[in-house]
């Protein structure tokens, strides 16, 4: 409509007067222009929302209408049973907590030690500095299933400096080792030294963040008698908020999302992603809830599942996407 009110207000001013040809090819670039970009927004939308419209269609109808070929989007008969089934099959309120657990800490731990690393690589002249970036930047090629069974191995034998076997030497220790698999710890400690699930990313959002603060902001810190450290918590964190809220979403998403390297440490706690990858098939095989029953009715309590895994990381994500969006945009990612 505002594209059509200046389309209109432009020919009115000129009406009467000779038509420069320059003038008239400039309006109808910009209207041309501005209609391609609204239908490529349009499209991108419709690609990303699909999917999830669709599933909260499937989540929100009776079985019998997987079967009727005029239900697509909106169903004939709504239920929430669905989402209730989904909730008790699979226990969401200890699962939820369980992937709370394994996700927040490890991402708390990244927010600190991935934004010392960025910042040190942005603000700080050392020999090798070149080096060490080229190798934060291999990160990201290097996949994690790569190195997962020699991580696996080292905290099966965890014995940090040989620490465990100096102690084993004088009997402290019934092993020359300690087994931290299962347990916490074997996410903590990666997190800890900035090597977490996305490590090298999160330092590369904090360098180039950081890289954009002015320096004349810390130079005056300076200047006031603040060290490397006051300056650091007084001055960066408080400018550089954009920057942790987007390393908190991504790192919490990636760890919410992880179904590969929580069932290898930690085979123990069942979390969303490995129960809902799980659900139809355990919903289905025999001796299962549903065995028996054809598959097409299962769907519904399975795309119910789908919406309460993602219910939490659309919440937060609504919370924060104005910090967001500004971090991406700021920190370079997108150009």
């Amino acid at each position: 409509m505002n594209i059509t009110k200046a389309v209109i207000a432009q020919f009115t001013t000129h009406r009467g007067k000779k038509t420069d040809k320059r003038l008239w090819a400039n309006i109808l670039t910009k209207f041309v222009g501005k209609v391609a970009v609204t239908v490529i927004l349009l499209g991108l939308a419709y690609v990303i929302l699909y999917p999830l419209i669709y599933c909260i269609s499937q989540a929100i109808r009776l079985p019998a209408d997987m079967y009727d070929p005029t239900v697509i989007y909106i169903p004939k008969h709504f239920t929430l049973q669905n989402f209730k089934d989904a909730w008790s099959f699979l226990e969401y309120p200890k699962l939820l907590l369980n992937t709370v657990n394994v996700s927040v800490w490890p991402t708390l731990l990244q927010l600190v030690t991935c934004s010392l690393c960025g910042y040190g690589l942005a603000r700080f002249n050392f020999k090798g500095k070149g080096l060490m970036f080229a190798l934060v930047l291999v990160t990201f090629i290097v996949p994690p299933q790569t190195i997962s069974v020699t991580t696996f191995t080292t905290f099966r034998y965890f014995d940090p400096f040989y620490i465990c076997s100096g102690l084993n030497f004088v009997g402290v220790l019934p092993e020359n080792y300690i087994d931290i698999t299962d347990t916490l710890w074997s996410f903590l400690l990666p997190a800890l030294f900035a090597n977490g699930l996305k490590s090298g990313l999160f330092i590369f959002v904090y360098r180039q963040f950081f890289r954009g603060v002015p320096k004349e902001l810390e130079e005056a810190a300076y200047i006031d008698g603040c060290g490397s450290v006051k300056t650091f918590v007084k001055i960066i964190v408080p400018n550089a908020i954009p920057a942790f809220v987007t390393v908190l979403l991504l790192s919490l998403v990636w760890y919410y999302n992880d179904y590969y390297t929580i069932p290898l440490f930690l085979p123990k706690t069942e979390v969303l992603s490995t129960a809902l990858s799980d659900m139809f098939t355990n919903m289905t095989t025999v001796g299962g809830l549903y065995s028996g029953v054809d598959s097409i009715l299962i769907y519904p309590i399975w795309r119910a599942g789908i919406i309460l895994y993602i219910l939490p990381l659309l919440i937060i994500f609504l919370l924060f996407q104005k910090k967001f969006t500004e971090s991406i945009a700021r920190s370079g990612i997108v150009g």
